[in-house]
């Protein structure tokens, strides 16, 4: 075993969390851990002698995404990963195109069917069926191949990037104050999240130590994007059994909540609201009333689909995660929790200290714990906004203490609890604009979770399994 692998592979042994693995175009590959107690990075690199790199995957499978992304972004080969296939290049990209190797003119696609090879299994009696990567309903684009037998699915291929969009590369050479709206729009789900990574790096670049009052107002705002989101993810999971009346009634909820986010802050997803020195602000008893108004209507919903045996019983058992391959994949957020991983990036932010109580999680791992864990989360995210609103009075940020300096340098890692999870972003600016920025989102490393637990369970069983994941094709397409 190598150096390389010995130190990364001694990181895992530790309990620490894997931030990023990315590349730069200068030949450098580096590796960022967060150690166990939140206390601090571990940092590992390697430079490239030749377009070779060795492959951690098979020591760490939570790896082997990034691996095959950096081949396809940059052009470099992980020596001896289990599976080399494209992640994100699919067959209309030239032959020699790597996006972020930089290029010159235009890329000329190539007129063919963009499907990837994939995993399927053969034998007597085993069909497969392709879903995708145009769907029924409104939702954006993934490309499923099951392989079955009679309704048991045996094997499930999951390819995603299917409308990748190059934001690593856009983002390259944007100024500072020409980045903010476009981290706010990389994903709807994760938006706040997103914005406090790119704010807190360049704060830390700057040596900008934000105050309570800042750090109070991005915590209203980041838990307000939790209930959001996990009031669409409960809506779903009732959707996916047929269970119409839990799913409308649920849906109804969180159009009221997006009312008052607009009312609020401005914006109903949340857009720019977050930017380096600054939140938006809330008078906070109003924040404090439209909490109240939420728990009205939300303990009725919980009533309801708690008390339904047959929704219960429908959930109970199908899709679980064991705990040991939730850590061995790296899984993230509420997927990891309900299988009783007990992390949450929440508990090694100092700024959460005194407000976020700890972790919410259960053991079983399967649809029920998902949905069960998300309802105690969002019961926990209200009564954190009631708790800092009372605090906080009626008084916003004070903007003008924060000064950019001119031209600006540093490389920084940052990390929120994002509603899918983990969210890590490894930025690098140079002279006020950036030269690298590297997304890593939860829900990249739940989708290869997602997959795996689909094995074994019938394949009406697909659409509950994937709404209790639902997970963010957009942070991944990004």
């Amino acid at each position: 075993m190598s150096e390389w692998g010995r130190d990364n592979l001694r990181c895992k042994e530790n309990g620490f969390e894997l931030l990023t693995l990315t590349a730069e175009r200068s030949g450098k590959i580096r590796v960022v851990w967060l150690d166990p107690a939140g206390s601090g990075f571990t940092e590992y690199q390697i430079e490239l002698s030749s377009s070779r790199f060795p492959s951690l995957a098979v020591l760490l499978p939570e790896i082997a995404w990034d691996e095959r992304e950096i081949h396809d972004l940059f052009g470099w080969n992980p020596d001896g990963h289990p599976d080399p296939r494209p992640l994100v290049k699919n067959p209309r990209w030239p032959e020699n195109f790597y996006p972020l190797q930089g290029m010159s003119g235009k890329p000329v696609w190539s007129d063919m069917e963009p499907d990837l090879p994939s995993i399927q299994v053969e034998g007597e009696g085993v069909t497969i069926m392709k879903v995708g990567p145009t769907h029924a309903g409104i939702i954006e684009s993934g490309h499923f191949i099951f392989s079955l037998i009679g309704e048991n699915v045996l094997h499930l291929d999951a390819h995603l990037f299917q409308n990748h969009r190059g934001v690593e590369s856009f983002l390259e050479g944007k100024t500072i104050d020409e980045v903010p709206s476009l981290i706010s729009r990389i994903c709807a789900a994760d938006t706040v999240s997103n914005q406090v990574n790119w704010s807190t790096a360049i704060e830390q670049m700057a040596g900008f130590n934000s105050p309570d009052q800042l750090n109070h107002q991005r915590i209203l705002l980041l838990e307000a994007e939790r209930v959001l989101s996990h009031l669409n993810d409960l809506a779903q999971i009732p959707a996916g059994v047929g269970f119409q009346v839990a799913h409308q009634y649920a849906l109804a909820i969180k159009e009221r909540w997006q009312r008052f986010l607009s009312d609020l802050y401005g914006h109903r997803f949340l857009f720019d609201t977050v930017r380096p020195g600054w939140a938006h602000s809330a008078l906070g008893a109003d924040l404090v009333s439209a909490v109240a108004q939420m728990r009205k209507e939300w303990f009725s919903w919980r009533q309801l689909v708690t008390d339904h045996n047959g929704f219960n019983n429908r959930m109970r058992g199908v899709g679980a995660t064991p705990s040991d391959k939730v850590i061995r994949l790296g899984a993230q957020g509420v997927v990891a929790r309900a299988a009783g991983k007990q992390f949450d990036a929440r508990q090694s932010l100092k700024w959460y200290g005194g407000i976020f109580e700890g972790s919410v999680t259960r053991s079983s791992g399967d649809v029920q714990a998902r949905f069960e864990i998300r309802m105690d989360e969002l019961e926990a995210s209200l009564m954190m906004m009631e708790k800092v609103a009372s605090e906080l009075g009626n008084c916003g940020a004070d903007e003008s203490r924060f000064v950019l300096p001119d031209e600006l340098s540093g490389q920084i890692v940052t990390f929120t609890e994002s509603p899918h999870g983990l969210n890590a972003h490894d930025i690098s600016v140079v002279d006020g604009r950036v030269s690298r920025y590297h997304l890593r989102s939860g829900a990249f490393r739940n989708w290869p979770l997602l997959a795996q637990s689909v094995a074994g369970n019938a394949v009406a069983d697909f659409p509950l399994i994937n709404k209790s994941f639902e997970l963010c094709y957009s942070c991944t397409d990004r």
